[in-house]
């Protein structure tokens, strides 16, 4: 699917020129300008070329050609136009740019995505479980990673809902792969602690999102949006699905909704089973046997008990059990 902010337009530039200077064909009046008339023939850039060269009506070094540019950027830039589906202008992926986010949904309340055949409606809500957006579109692993795979096979991972608001925030997120064929693997710095997410199944990336090593806050402020953390396609064989061997393993539809919901549970479960161990700052849970204050709890934590709840649900080897 096409980015609905990228345009093309004509351009023209000049072969010889030094720089390369894409300017829109009709912007400038081409019965005086010097490379449409015959007064090329004065052009510095192109004297020492045209010998043996046979007059023309306008320059042989002006090119004419196709471009696009962004409609959502501050800053109007010129590039080739391509069909190239490993674009991200020009497939799923720009579902993630941030120009896009910002100008298609501003206020972050974004609504599902076409599934299959169904279209939603334009008063449709994400699906949420305690307050965690489910997107429908989305596979989700067992550690707490999403998955999505558009129909031209470009693929998508990050982290989901439940693993944003349980962090809180990261002070560090660095990359262990980035190009290559294999399982992503990131590591997320929280308190101090590091925790490895690991996507269970191979991919061939093409891109880490290294934005968030500046910016980490965005990983788990829209982690189903900006906060992506590799983008890349499934190394599939000839005659497969697209997306089923990506899609193995992993929790999706309304099982994804239920899953989500006995995760939630488990969480109050730890937490409950925390409360008799007060954090460095002399804070303990309330054991009022409701459930848990999902926002931020790993900040609550220890060392200890931080890593506890990373083993108990963002740990790479933990796989799907239904328990309902």
């Amino acid at each position: 699917m096409k980015c609905p902010f990228l345009r093309d337009v004509n351009v023209k530039y000049c072969e010889v020129s030094a720089y390369r200077k894409m300017i829109l064909s009709a912007s400038t009046d081409t019965g005086t300008e010097r490379c449409s008339s015959h007064n090329y023939a004065q052009c510095p850039a192109a004297v020492p070329r045209l010998q043996g060269l046979p007059r023309t009506e306008r320059c042989p070094f002006l090119h004419l050609s196709q471009a696009e540019f962004c409609a959502a950027a501050s800053v109007t830039k010129y590039v080739p136009a391509t069909n190239d589906l490993l674009s991200r202008c020009n497939s799923d992926g720009h579902l993630y740019c941030e120009l896009f986010l910002t100008r298609a949904d501003p206020t972050g309340a974004r609504r599902p995505r076409t599934v299959g055949t169904h279209v939603p409606a334009v008063g449709d809500r994400m699906p949420s479980v305690e307050g965690i957006p489910v997107p429908p579109q989305l596979s989700y692993t067992p550690n707490h990673m999403w998955l999505d795979v558009a129909e031209d096979g470009f693929c998508h991972v990050g982290i989901d809902g439940f693993a944003a608001k349980v962090i809180g925030s990261a002070e560090k997120v660095t990359f262990a792969t980035s190009r290559a064929v294999g399982r992503p693997v990131a590591m997320l710095t929280v308190n101090g602690v590091d925790l490895q997410m690991v996507f269970p199944n191979p991919l061939h990336l093409s891109a880490a999102n290294l934005y968030l090593r500046t910016a980490p806050s965005k990983m788990t402020s829209d982690p189903y949006g900006a906060g992506w953390l590799f983008e890349g396609f499934e190394p599939t064989g000839a005659g497969a699905t697209v997306g089923s061997a990506a899609r193995e393993g992993l929790i999706s539809g309304e099982h994804a909704l239920a899953w989500m919901h006995a995760e939630s549970e488990r969480l109050t479960q730890f937490v409950h089973e925390q409360v008799a161990a007060p954090s460095p700052a002399g804070e303990q849970f309330m054991a009022d046997g409701g459930g848990a204050v999902i926002d931020g709890v790993a900040a609550h934590l220890d060392r200890q008990g931080l890593i506890n709840l990373m083993t108990a649900f963002f740990a790479p080897q933990l796989t799907w059990r239904r328990s309902w």
